[in-house]
């Protein structure tokens, strides 16, 4: 952190602590819906899943909008809209205030990992990027690590404490980048300006090598989106309910750990000329890793297959990022990000797709499935990967 300019350092705590906020209201965001509003989990997970596709989907917009003004700024902005956000979840007394609340956290999340994305890309050499996207997706699973305990001691004392908490921290957190002047980039990039919204979307459009680059990524965010859900799924299907949680709670914790200790180091070896053999290996590993689970049989080898798995996802999301980053023009950069994050939608798919597997065939047939998709998204990010190296 102290090799970084003081735009960058603050950038990476603020990163932290807005995933903190998040991760302190996850655990308890379904059982705060269903008490508050009465509905029950089917709604609840309806609710939670239209909020996240209207942010994912406002986030394109949002990353037109990152092009157009000054960063620092707009990130500001999303804090405080979780902040408000946060806060009003605690007086929705209807369905309509809840899904605007929710939206509205959705969005500012969608438009502070964007606008980030391009403060880091801005403010770094080249040759840093891999380093800095890697250091800031190990910060963020520190947050996750910690926020859910904290959510929970919080919620003992009060239920509505981890909202108030999390309202309180993305507050908190405007002081560090009010702190920062505007990068000189930011005042001279007026001429560089893109085009109409629409005009842009057309470019976009237009852009094989983005198209299909988000495809794979979408494919392969219905591996590691929400793996969490679909492991637990499958779990409860075939364990025991005490049994399945504790083998949740270890593979979790060797989730945590593994990116923790090696995510900042293993992202290091991350090259722009590589990045094809890279996003290759990590599907290869995703597909060990979902092998392994189809066959564990016992705490060890469950957390042997995360470790695998896990390994993959410490490729794949920071190769994502330097990908974009290599291809986008330096005045759509932005824009080219927020194309890429309709990517999780892949991640809302997919306790969908793995219920629906659970459902209506047998239980191994999910990690098949699974195992296809990502195959299939590692393939189109290997070719695309293979097509920019080609051109450059």
């Amino acid at each position: 952190m102290t090799t970084y300019s003081l735009v960058i350092r603050r950038l990476m705590v603020c990163s932290l602590t807005i995933v903190i906020s998040r991760a302190i209201t996850s655990p308890l965001l379904a059982l705060f819906l269903s008490t508050r509003l009465g509905l029950d989990q089917k709604d609840v997970g309806l609710l939670v899943g239209i909020a996240a596709f209207t942010g994912t989907l406002l986030g394109l917009y949002g990353g037109y909008v990152v092009d157009r003004f000054e960063k620092r700024r707009l990130l500001i902005l999303a804090m405080l809209s979780s902040s408000i956000g946060f806060l009003l979840l605690t007086f929705a007394s209807n369905l309509y205030l809840a899904t605007l609340t929710l939206v509205i956290t959705e969005s500012a999340a969608a438009l502070f990992v964007i606008g980030s994305k391009a403060i880091l890309s801005d403010n770094l050499p080249v040759e840093q990027r891999a380093k800095a996207f890697s250091l800031r997706y190990t910060l963020t699973n520190i947050g996750y690590a910690t926020g859910p305990m904290l959510g929970v001691i919080l919620a003992g004392a009060q239920p509505t404490a981890p909202f108030w908490t999390a309202s309180a921290i993305a507050f908190l957190s405007i002081f560090l980048m009010s702190a920062v002047p505007p990068s000189k980039h930011a005042k001279t990039s007026t001429q560089l300006q893109p085009p109409s919204f629409l005009a842009t979307l057309a470019t976009l459009r237009n852009d094989r090598t983005l198209i299909l680059f988000t495809l794979g990524s979408l494919l392969n965010a219905v591996v590691h989106g929400r793996f969490t859900i679909y492991l637990s799924q499958y779990l409860l299907v075939g364990y025991p309910s005490e049994e399945a949680m504790r083998i949740l709670s270890a593979v979790l914790a060797c989730n945590a750990i593994t990116v923790i200790v090696m995510q900042y180091q293993f992202g290091r070896l991350l090259k722009r000329e590589h990045l094809a053999f890279w996003m290759g290996i990590g599907s290869m590993l995703f597909i060990s890793g979902l092998l392994g689970f189809m066959y564990a049989e016992n705490m060890v080898s469950w957390c042997l297959a995360m470790f695998v798995f896990t390994l993959g996802e410490m490729i794949v999301l920071p190769g994502e990022y330097l990908f974009i980053d290599s291809i986008a023009p330096e005045h759509l950069r932005g824009s080219y990000y927020g194309a890429q994050n309709l990517a999780a939608l892949g991640g809302a798919l997919s306790p969908i797709l793995c219920g629906y597997l659970l459902t209506y065939s047998v239980p191994t047939s999910m990690f098949l499935v699974l195992m296809g998709l990502s195959a299939l998204g590692g393939l189109l990010c290997f070719a695309t990967g293979r097509r920019v190296r080609a051109r450059n």
